[in-house]
């Protein structure tokens, strides 16, 4: 089924998605700028300068070639600039165990790019992908409920809310608890 040799690019009609390389440092590390839009919902301040950006890439290949991580760099076909991210990795264990343990999926996008069906396309590649190649049989996302356009995002794509997991992350930085709805698609 799933192969990881090669890394799996995957395209959509405006997008690229592909493995990220020390070249995309630079927009990585500006998606978490201080007052970013971006890690209002998130559980990260994301790095905190471009060296840690730099080892945040070699750490996401690393699981990648482990077979615990499938992170892809979005980008659009029109340059190669870096705007956003979407992952998948098992919950337990990696993409060799069958049968495959839920997988989490995560994504984010620059806030100039929000509202244009970027992350739409990418989310519905990502899908597409992981239960026709991965053999992905629950795809899941953890979501903070006032993340909205999240909510909505996923909803769209057939994920359903299953409950409310009180206090289920904390912080990386502020160490605050909080909680998360969890949302999933089976297999049909």
């Amino acid at each position: 089924m799933y192969n990881n040799s090669d890394f799996p690019n995957l395209s959509t009609e405006r997008l690229l998605l592909r493995q990220m390389t020390q070249d995309d440092a630079d927009e990585l590390y500006s998606f978490y700028a201080e007052g970013s839009p971006i890690i209002k919902y998130l559980d990260w301040h994301g790095p905190s300068s471009m060296e840690q950006a730099r080892e945040l890439i070699v750490a996401w290949n690393k699981q990648f070639q482990e077979n615990r991580l499938l992170p892809w760099g979005i980008t659009q076909h029109t340059d190669n600039k870096l705007i956003g991210t979407i992952m998948c990795m098992p919950v337990r264990g990696t993409f060799d165990y069958h049968p495959l343990s839920p997988v989490s999926v995560g994504f984010e996008l620059t806030d100039a790019h929000w509202h244009k069906g970027f992350m739409s396309e990418a989310l519905g590649a990502v899908i597409q992908y992981g239960f026709n190649h991965i053999g992905v049989h629950r795809m899941q996302a953890e979501v903070v409920p006032q993340n909205k356009n999240s909510l909505r995002l996923l909803e769209k794509f057939g994920f359903k809310q299953e409950g409310l997991l009180k206090q289920y992350l904390m912080h990386d930085v502020t160490k605050v608890f909080f909680d998360v709805i969890m949302l999933a698609l089976l297999e049909v």
